[in-house]
């Protein structure tokens, strides 16, 4: 990107986009499954117990995981059917809720991922219900910010996709 450029888009940007105040975007924005898992497997530390992790975006808002924990080729591989439950309510409750269609999986996987802290902060297992809190998840990138100019968020999949659809304003 030219220099010239870059700075001055950091300047709109440490300045809130002051003088781009009003303006509103919308897109939408597929996510292949290879650039979803692409995108996980660079956010997964090494250090985490998963292991052989792939999500497998479904028609209907469904989601299919395979993962292992542990290193152990003892432990077998286990595959999550997931469905979108819940959107995002931006700004309030900046949380995805996915549901555990798997019968009784959860029983066994909740735990044992949180006992090795397999899940990074932001995502948390309550019952049969998968909580992501996309407010910590970004501030954990330190974009927190930009999650501040989004008015909607919503996310649904097709078979090989997460399509997100975004709105936005600078107030």
């Amino acid at each position: 990107m030219d220099e010239r450029l870059e700075r001055l888009l950091r300047q709109q940007l440490n300045s809130g986009c002051a003088d781009l105040r009003g303006a509103e975007a919308a897109i939408t924005l597929p996510v292949s499954e290879r650039l979803l898992n692409d995108l996980v497997a660079e956010a997964v530390p090494p250090s985490a117990p998963v292991r052989d992790l792939h999500i497998a975006p479904e028609a209907a808002d469904r989601i299919s995981v395979r993962l292992r924990v542990g290193s152990s080729p003892l432990i077998p591989r286990l595959k999550i059917a997931l469905s979108i439950e819940r959107q995002p309510e931006l700004p309030a409750s900046p949380v995805l809720v996915l549901k555990v269609e798997s019968a009784g999986l959860m029983t066994l996987a909740g735990p044992m991922l949180r006992l090795f802290n397999a899940l990074p902060a932001g995502i948390a297992v309550h019952e049969d219900r998968i909580h992501i809190d996309l407010r910590a998840l970004a501030d954990r990138r330190g974009l927190v910010s930009y999650l501040d100019y989004l008015t909607e968020l919503r996310v649904h999949t097709v078979a090989g996709a997460v399509v997100m659809t975004l709105r936005g304003q600078v107030r």
